[in-house]
């Protein structure tokens, strides 16, 4: 609940985003500080990233020979900039039970996944289904970020 000192509008308005922004820091802390690229990835032991809470998240080696399989004969050395972990964005303006994917190779890699063709080039719509079985495949080059509308 957000217990306002003042009437005025514009303060009220500020609180509320200031207190949003917040908690979508928070939603979010398991997110990586950088996200790697998918060559730094497969050359090390024990692929990971370190995660804004401080944590590491460690992606597992055979998701990033299956994802360097989908892309590497259609994308060549592109595909070894491809940025891990895909993030799957949650935000209300998709819909209650849709994510956003962006960038076009992974939008590719989506699409093989599902087995699913699509007109997708830089950006694709997934609903509840598609997102569970993009994450029962690729659990830990995955991950949710939780976005808010800009209205």
């Amino acid at each position: 609940m957000l217990i306002l000192i003042t009437r005025h509008e514009g303060i009220e308005m500020e609180l509320e985003s200031r207190t949003l922004a917040k908690l979508m820091r928070s939603l979010n802390d398991h997110l990586p500080v950088e996200r790697r690229t998918l060559g730094e990835l497969l050359n090390e032991e024990k692929p990971r990233v370190v995660c804004r809470d401080g944590s590491t998240h460690r992606i597992k080696t055979e998701e990033l020979k299956l994802i360097e399989g989908i892309t590497k004969s259609r994308w060549g050395k592109e595909a070894e900039m491809l940025k891990l972990p895909l993030l799957i964005e949650m935000a209300p303006d998709y819909g209650r039970s849709a994510a956003r994917i962006r960038g076009r190779i992974c939008c590719d890699i989506v699409q093989t996944i599902l087995q699913k063709e699509r007109k997708a080039v830089d950006e694709m719509i997934i609903f509840r289904p598609d997102v569970r079985c993009l994450r029962r495949e690729l659990p830990s080059a995955t991950q949710y970020a939780f976005l808010i509308s800009a209205s």
